[in-house]
């Protein structure tokens, strides 16, 4: 009698001892992910990851393993000899956490997991999915904020950028009308030739003023029925000089049917330009560049392919920023923040894919 009652005595203190450490493990887990829930994602997990097996009975000889996403901390288990929960995190985001006993483990007579500890896991991993679901939400608002943020930017600079054009206006135009009037009954050679100079600095900066205004939003666009085909043809034949002094070669692979479109004519070609100007920019002699249309169900692709030096990945998210340039030579830095305001304009987006020593591709793409 009294072998049975210390069996019992034994077999108690033995589960309560479990208990303990397993509200142990799982306070420690809620303290960590309360301190670190500010901290990169990942990190904190890996900590968690590290406290789980004090909770279990073995907990030398345990190993964890968390996948949720593409993500992956730990090493999968091999064999079926683990415990696991089903994380669901959000948006379709599913997770599994396992714990296992380690392969190279010290053999241990009757290892087995319990029942306890199956339910100790559930509450661990519901632990770990809200703190992945609020790290995926915080990213969320950053971005939503960030977005904010660059939209009262751009707000403010359209409002900027409408004022001084309109104030250089009239200044251009009178630079312009008195050099014109002067060159006129000019015999000088010298100052016909400053004049000269004169009245073609102030055209250069009247078609900024002009990507001012279109930035700004304060050109109106004007729609008619378009053949976009024949539109990219005349815009290459206008830049044949530029092409001409590099020897850059242009291919058109144009669909023969394509639909005609109800677009602005004019800032439409100040797109093409813009994009086949800076495939120029970025070409030695001998180049190449492709143009193709394609009409895919609903949308309409415009592609244009340059073989020149392609642009670096960390400037490829600046590229449609005002006054951002990467030009060889002197830009304004608005030609590809016009080109993507005329798009969005349009109803449209532009992609673009480029690797360095290789080539930089635009694809704009209209709803027909």
């Amino acid at each position: 009698m009294s072998n049975n009652m210390d069996f019992t005595s034994n077999q108690l203190s033995k589960n309560l001892a479990e208990r303990v450490k397993e509200l142990e493990c799982l306070y420690n887990i809620s303290r960590i992910a309360r301190a670190k829930k500010n901290d990169e994602l990942n990190p904190v997990l890996e900590k968690i990851l590290e406290e789980i097996p004090n909770g279990w009975q073995f907990p030398e000889q345990m190993a964890t393993c968390l996948m949720y996403g593409a993500e992956q901390l730990g090493e999968k288990p091999i064999d079926n000899n683990y415990q696991s929960v089903k994380l669901q995190i959000t948006e379709g985001i599913d997770g599994e956490l396992f714990i296992y006993f380690k392969k190279n483990a010290v053999e241990i007579d009757n290892r087995y997991f319990l029942r306890e500890e199956q339910a100790l896991l559930n509450q661990i991993g519901h632990e770990v999915a809200s703190l992945i679901e609020l790290s995926i939400k915080r990213k969320k608002e950053l971005i939503i904020q960030d977005k904010l943020r660059a939209n009262d930017r751009l707000n403010l600079l359209g409002e900027l950028t409408a004022g001084i054009a309109h104030e250089l206006n009239t200044p251009l135009g009178n630079i312009m009308g008195y050099s014109e009037l002067l060159l006129k009954d000019e015999k000088n050679s010298q100052k016909k030739n400053d004049l000269e100079k004169v009245i073609k600095s102030a055209k250069h900066a009247r078609e900024i003023v002009k990507k001012l205004m279109i930035f700004s939003c304060e050109m109106p666009s004007q729609f008619k029925t378009t053949d976009l085909n024949q539109l990219i043809k005349e815009c290459v034949d206008l830049i044949k000089i530029q092409l001409g002094e590099k020897k850059i070669s242009v291919k058109f692979s144009l669909q023969e049917d394509f639909p005609k479109l109800k677009l602005d004519p004019v800032q439409f070609t100040q797109v093409i330009f813009n994009i086949l100007l800076n495939a120029i920019d970025a070409m030695d002699k001998n180049g190449s560049i492709s143009i193709s249309t394609r009409a895919i169900k609903n949308d309409i692709r415009i592609k244009i392919t340059d073989n020149g030096k392609g642009i670096p990945e960390d400037q490829l998210q600046y590229l449609f920023h005002p006054f951002y340039s990467n030009k060889s030579q002197s830009g304004t830095g608005l030609g590809l923040a016009v080109t993507h305001g005329i798009i969005q304009a349009h109803g449209g987006s532009i992609q673009v894919e480029s690797r360095v020593d290789e080539g930089t591709t635009f694809t704009i793409i209209l709803k027909s």
